[in-house]
């Protein structure tokens, strides 16, 4: 149920001056990205917006290709590598944790891949006491990981991003999943309210402050990184931040048990918790919204057809 759907009404001041800032769609979704016999997914922009990673189905393999779309080159076949990987805040690295199986049983990696050589440097040799996704911190120079339970950092063999902050990020556990941020004050923050739930889907905002996760069978949630503030946002999934840190991109699934049947997208209010439809077309299945830096274009994957999709804003 979508806490709530706000469409225009006409004469009404107040609503104008508030919507006027929202985001909105300009023209209908173009074909972004699509390799004959792939189905491609969970397209990701690098934060210089120069370029967009992408993954195929199951997320194995790596892809990049330019801000149009062009020139398409495959950075890694590693299996499971496109499942929540990081792009390095110099837009350089990938940060992934590939898997392999052996006697049944699953192991993982953490590896960073260099985009443009696709040269891989192993983090951390295969292991089955890796919990969730390693994050990059302390401006790319670490890489924190949980391992059984606890945040062990290592180097990461780049140096230190130069940041406009004099704080360096930092990782936290943030309701039991690692995220890094300069404005984490705490080395744990716990919600006993999500205790026996499982924390997911976390995006830190553009300017660091803020974090929007999901809670299994809870929804959407938005706190600050200290843990305050802590909002209920519905039901929207795979949330993808604007570039003015106050609305999210979100997708809004239905299913028949089985197989997804429909994905439209939304613009959410994080103060408000307000939903602002932006793209409802039966014809597509549209998931995983990512919003380009500076916030004119949105990526996301239609499940229709296997290809990636692009949507102008304004």
């Amino acid at each position: 149920m979508i806490r709530k759907i706000i469409f225009p009404i006409i004469g009404a001041v107040l609503f104008g001056q508030i919507a006027s800032s929202q985001p909105k769609v300009s023209g209908k979704p173009q074909k972004f990205l699509s390799i004959s016999g792939e189905t491609l997914m969970n397209a990701v922009w690098s934060p210089d917006g120069k370029s967009v990673a992408f993954t195929s189905d199951r997320h194995n393999g790596l892809w990049k290709c330019n801000a149009n779309g062009k020139n398409i080159s495959q950075i890694t076949k590693d299996t499971g590598a496109g499942f929540g990987f990081l792009w390095s805040a110099d837009s350089k690295t990938i940060l992934a944790r590939p898997s392999v199986m052996e006697n049944s049983r699953r192991f993982h990696y953490v590896k960073t891949y260099a985009v443009e050589s696709g040269q891989e440097t192993i983090i951390l040799e295969k292991s089955r006491e890796l919990n969730g996704m390693p994050v990059w911190c302390n401006n790319d120079s670490r890489i924190a990981m949980l391992l059984s339970g606890q945040i062990k950092k290592v180097n990461s063999g780049k140096p230190a991003l130069k940041s406009s902050s004099e704080k360096e990020s930092e990782s936290v556990l943030l309701g039991g999943l690692l995220v890094a941020s300069p404005f984490a004050t705490k080395s744990e923050i716990v919600f006993p309210q999500f205790k026996g739930r499982y924390v997911f889907n976390s995006r830190i905002s553009p300017q660091g402050n803020k974090i929007v996760f999901q809670v299994s069978g809870l929804g959407l949630y938005v706190s600050n990184l200290d843990g305050t503030d802590l909002k209920h946002l519905g039901f929207g999934e795979h949330a993808s931040w604007m570039p003015d840190n106050k609305f999210i991109i979100v997708t809004m699934v239905k299913d028949d048990g089985q197989i997804v049947t429909s994905g439209s997208l939304f613009a959410v209010n994080v103060d408000s918790g307000d939903y602002y439809p932006l793209l409802n077309d039966p014809s597509v299945i549209a998931l995983k919204p990512s919003v380009s830096p500076d916030g004119k274009k949105l990526l996301f994957d239609n499940l229709s057809d296997g290809s990636i999709y692009l949507l102008n804003l304004q």
